[in-house]
C-alpha cells in the first residue's frame, strides 16, 4: 500500500502564513456575511487564492460561506484569506441582515434566524 500524501495540510499552513486566525476582522466575518470587491483597487502582490477571491466578489455580494464553497478551502482558511484582504482594503463587508427587508426592526439575528437562513442557501446551490 502506497501512504497518501498530503498536500493541502502544507497547502493551507501556507495560504495562512501559519495563522489560525484572521489579523483583527474576526468578529465582521460570520458565515452569512456578504463580501464584494473594491473597484479600482490594485491586485499586483496579491496571492492567487486572494485573486480568486477578489475575481469571485467583483460581479457582486458573496456570503463569506459561499466563497469557502467556490475556493475549495475550509472555512477557517476563507476567513483568513478574507481577513487579509479587508486588511489591504480590497474587500468590504456587510451582514447580511442590513438591508433584508423581512429583518424589521435593528435587532441582532437569532442563531435559529442565521441557521434558516444558512439553510435557504445551501439549498439553493
Amino acid at each position: 500500500m502506497t501512504p497518501r500524501r498530503r498536500r493541502d495540510l502544507v497547502r493551507s499552513f501556507v495560504l495562512t502564513q501559519g495563522r489560525a486566525r484572521p489579523t483583527r476582522n474576526t468578529h465582521v466575518l460570520d458565515v452569512i456575511t456578504m463580501v464584494t470587491t473594491v473597484p479600482g483597487r490594485s491586485v499586483a502582490g496579491l496571492l492567487p487564492e486572494q485573486l480568486a477571491v477578489v475575481e469571485l466578489c467583483r460581479g457582486g455580494y458573496l456570503s463569506v460561506i459561499e466563497v469557502a464553497g467556490h475556493l475549495g478551502q475550509p472555512l477557517t482558511i476563507t476567513r483568513i484569506v478574507l481577513g487579509d484582504l479587508l486588511d489591504s482594503g480590497h474587500v468590504v463587508t456587510r451582514t447580511a441582515d442590513a438591508q433584508s427587508p423581512e429583518s424589521g426592526d435593528a435587532a441582532a439575528p437569532t442563531t435559529a434566524h442565521i441557521l434558516e437562513k444558512l439553510l435557504h442557501g445551501l439549498q439553493a446551490l
